[in-house]
């Protein structure tokens, strides 16, 4: 059984974790949980997080789905649609008129595309080498082009009806 919670102090070990994995190393930080809301799924089980999402609104003003990972372990039960439902929820909780999210592109593939399509996201706008910059800056690495990510951002925005 699985159960959908805010993040607590003790989820920070396996966030990091998952985000090594999935996002690469270093991609997400202890800084990066405290300046956004973030969502975890628990499974009940295990006693431990087994996927988070993260989102947040910028000093633009704009609202962010920043990014959703999942265990490996736990992929395709559908938890990242749900992390990202809830994170819109949030959002929409406090007043956000527009919600974008940046996904990963790369070899024409965009990463969690489905997720976002099932929550209402839809492309509007391609940016390459999006991260290197910040890859570099702050160290992190990219899952596939390792230290100085060149992977394109395909910006996602949801679909708002007023």
């Amino acid at each position: 059984m699985i159960r959908i919670r805010n993040f607590q102090p003790a989820d920070t070990d396996d966030i990091l974790a998952i985000a090594d994995v999935q996002l690469g190393e270093k991609y997400i930080t202890v800084d990066d949980l405290s300046a956004c809301n973030v969502i975890v799924v628990e499974d009940v089980e295990l006693q431990k997080c087994v996927g988070f999402c993260l989102s947040y609104v910028g000093q633009d003003g704009k609202s962010y789905v920043r990014t959703v990972a999942v265990n490996p372990d736990h992929s395709g039960l559908g938890i990242g649609t749900v992390l990202v439902a809830k994170a819109v929820d949030y959002l929409q909780s406090i007043g956000a008129k527009k919600i974008m999210s940046p996904l990963w592109k790369h070899d024409d593939i965009v990463n969690s595309d489905v997720i976002f399509r099932r929550n209402g996201f839809f492309p509007v706008l391609e940016i390459p080498d999006y991260w290197y910059a910040d890859s570099i800056a702050k160290g992190y690495s990219c899952p596939v082009c390792g230290k100085g990510c060149h992977c394109t951002c395909v910006m996602y925005e949801l679909a708002m009806y007023n």
